[in-house]
């Protein structure tokens, strides 16, 4: 397929102009001839045509012939020589020029490949400098990174829009599902966003909560909660600020852990200090009961009768202390935090008026006091309850009254109106809050209780929960100072922080700076409406301008239909291996969800998009992210070249190939393509995803249709 070439362009206009000056000279001097002369004119025209019009062809043909000639040894030469050097200096030092043209020329490509020789030894000799200048640095990188990596907490580190910087491999261990646990589709990776993993309102309400903190100097600037993960799992999170010298929040770090066996291991120790505390009322009644009754009263065992009461009336007490140090223990690591209650019933209030039109009334005690709870599922069980009790009776007006009693804080929830039935209220206890677990172990794990009073029978129109009050010896603050960017060590500096703000607008967005999802399909032939299958799909992500070769997506898909031979030749895939895979209507769905927000990119994507279009009903999914395509920018950037498959384009830019025909190894050669070809589209003005996509329209092959 020949590009449109501006040589023969010109030619055709020259050739037009000529014509029409000739047709101008003719009509003159025909117009200055007799009638006898433009007769006999005429007759010589009629009489030897045969012999004008072949003068004419010879003449034409020797024409092209020669404009062929001065194109392929002067035109195209000069042409290639533009792209060849700009793909020594920008892309592929190693790349040499190849010229067929006249002598100048020749000389011409040995003097260029001469320089690219000192090019490519100087690049050598300067990158070998710059990585023996690193090599200590790397050591104590390296160090630094091992150490992340093995901590004994799960870390995430977030720039201010949740987009993720850096994770350790605990972290990675958490939020990825062993086989058998349920949703595998959970990708945690560089530039992607937390909020997939946990739910957003959760870490906003963190990051207000620290807002506010840092208003008040001295205060604790992490905020902890507790949130639900994958699989029924729950994790205990630090939400930690990363400011910039001026106080401004540029970041935020989460430490967590995996604390679902613990608190398994407090409900599993709670039930078991019940069932005892049964059996010690059992046992109590029958030895009170003996006593009682007992008719062997000698006179002189009066005091050890009194003795024996008092031990059985002690023995309730001791198990109420030894029960409560014990659970008191075991809670240790939920984190329950000290906060001043005026401050969270004020926000309490806000919410439920801001959520649900919800008014409600305060009525607080003392100003110190402190309540000890997870702020987050504390208020989120408060709103719950007062929602649901508002749906029942119609009212959207309720009392709050808490009273401090002996390290308890009573809040008893009151209204007026119709009574509800305590049984409806109990189901209120099984109900789930949202991302959250039910309202009696959120509850629970908040070390609250709750109970519904009764003054008419089994209806009420109160209801009341006991928490814990938050004294200084219950609850020792751990003052954790915020990481300041501005001090950070001389010899570790990777400027996770200095990132813009999100724009918006994806397609004015810096080339270099968009998140892209470089994928590849393998299929059981070429004709997506005749009935062609994917059977392998592949991809690797591309952030702040590298390829993240940890974060793939690799499936082998069952097609449910027979694989050719002539395809089996080229990629390998048999039928036995995909017999029994997850099918397209399961794999769509995950990779939507691994490429969100990102720019598609691929090599010839047209095919593997209709791949997908003509599967949307089939599987409900439609993708809608921006696309291109390293065909057609190739294309854009090197028309003199004839040759733009996936071969022919690595070989230019010094792109190894590895696992051609594989979904996988084609997707990683593609964003190696891309990579390489960053720097070409930015020297030719192609600097934002806008100016990527008009370029690629105004290629030969955007013509192409499947």
């Amino acid at each position: 397929m020949m590009q449109t070439n501006r040589f023969w362009k010109f030619v055709f206009l020259t050739l037009i102009a000529t014509l029409m000056v000739m047709a101008g000279i003719i009509f003159f001097l025909w117009r200055r001839l007799t009638a006898e002369e433009v007769h006999a004119l005429s007759g010589i025209a009629v009489k030897d045509i045969s012999y004008i019009t072949s003068l004419v062809l010879i003449f034409a043909f020797v024409a092209f012939i020669g404009l062929q000639i001065i194109y392929l040894t002067y035109i195209k030469p000069l042409k290639t020589f533009c792209a060849e050097a700009e793909l020594i200096y920008s892309t592929n030092p190693s790349h040499r020029v190849k010229i067929t043209g006249n002598r100048d020329f020749k000389r011409l490509a040995t003097v260029i490949n001469d320089f690219a020789d000192m090019f490519e030894n100087l690049n050598k000799t300067i990158t070998e400098q710059i990585l023996n200048a690193r090599k200590e640095t790397e050591k104590e990188r390296n160090l630094l990174a091992a150490i992340m990596s093995e901590l004994p907490q799960g870390v995430i580190i977030c720039n201010s829009n949740g987009r993720i910087l850096l994770f350790n491999s605990l972290a990675k261990k958490i939020f990825t599902p062993g086989s058998g646990q349920g949703k595998s589709e959970i990708f945690l990776g560089l530039g992607r966003s937390v909020f997939h993993l946990l739910d957003k309102a959760l870490i906003a309400h963190a990051l207000e909560e620290i807002e506010d903190r840092l208003e008040n100097p001295g205060q604790n600037m992490a905020s902890s909660f507790i949130a639900p993960i994958h699989a029924d799992r729950l994790i205990s999170a630090e939400a930690i600020p990363v400011l910039d010298p001026e106080n401004r929040i540029t970041g935020f770090i989460l430490a967590f852990q995996d604390v679902t066996d613990e608190i398994n291991l407090y409900d599993t120790t709670h039930e078991k200090l019940i069932a005892l505390k049964t059996d010690l009322d059992i046992q109590v009644q029958k030895v009170r009961e003996m006593l009682n009754t007992s008719g062997l009263v000698p006179r002189d065992t009066p005091f050890l009768h009194q003795e024996l009461m008092k031990a059985v009336d002690l023995w309730p007490r001791q198990y109420e202390e030894v029960s409560e140090d014990l659970l008191e223990a075991i809670s240790t690591r939920l984190p329950l935090t000290r906060h001043l209650l005026k401050d969270f019933l004020f926000g309490v209030k806000q919410k439920a008026k801001y959520l649900h039109d919800i008014h409600l009334n305060l009525s607080l005690p003392d100003e110190a006091s402190h309540l000890l709870a997870d702020t987050y599922s504390f208020t989120a069980a408060l709103i719950f309850l007062l929602q649901n009790l508002s749906e029942m009776i119609k009212n959207d007006e309720f009392n709050l009254s808490i009273v401090q009693k002996k390290g308890f804080l009573v809040f008893e929830i009151s209204w007026e109106g119709p009574l509800i039935l305590r049984s409806r209220i109990d189901q209120l206890m099984q109900k789930r809050i949202n991302s959250l677990p039910s309202l009696f172990y959120v509850l629970r794990q908040n070390k609250a209780s709750f109970e519904a009073i009764c003054d008419n029978h089994e209806k009420s129109s109160r209801v009341r929960i006991i928490a814990r009050a938050g004294s200084k010896t219950q609850a020792r603050e751990k003052h954790q100072a915020p990481v300041i960017t501005g001090s950070r060590p001389e010899f570790y500096d990777l400027d996770l922080f200095r990132t813009d703000a999100e724009d918006n607008n994806l397609f004015n967005t810096d080339l270099k700076n968009i998140t892209y999802t470089v994928f590849d399909t393998e299929t059981t032939g070429l004709n997506p409406d005749g009935g062609d299958e994917i059977i392998s799909l592949a991809a690797v992500r591309i952030v702040n301008n590298r390829i993240v070769y940890q974060d793939i997506f690799e499936e082998l898909v069952d097609p449910k239909r027979d694989i050719p031979m002539e395809s089996y030749r080229i990629h390998g895939i048999n039928y036995e291996m995909v017999t029994g895979k997850k099918d397209i209507r399961t794999i769509m769905p995950a990779f939507k969800d691994y490429a969100a927000e990102t720019v598609l990119l691929g090599h010839n994507i047209a095919f593997d998009m209709k791949m997908f279009k003509v599967k949307e009903k089939q599987t409900g999914i439609r993708l809608m992210n921006p696309v291109l395509d390293t065909l057609l920018l190739s294309a854009v950037l090197h028309p003199v070249h004839a040759r733009h498959d996936m071969e022919s384009i690595a070989e230019r830019l010094g792109v190894n190939i590895i696992g051609r025909h594989t979904a996988l190894g084609d997707a990683i050669a593609t964003a190696e393509i891309f990579l390489k070809l960053i720097p070409l589209l930015n020297s030719n003005g192609v600097l934002t995803l806008r100016d990527a996509v008009k370029a690629s329209k105004k290629s030969y092959y955007a013509r192409l249709k499947y």
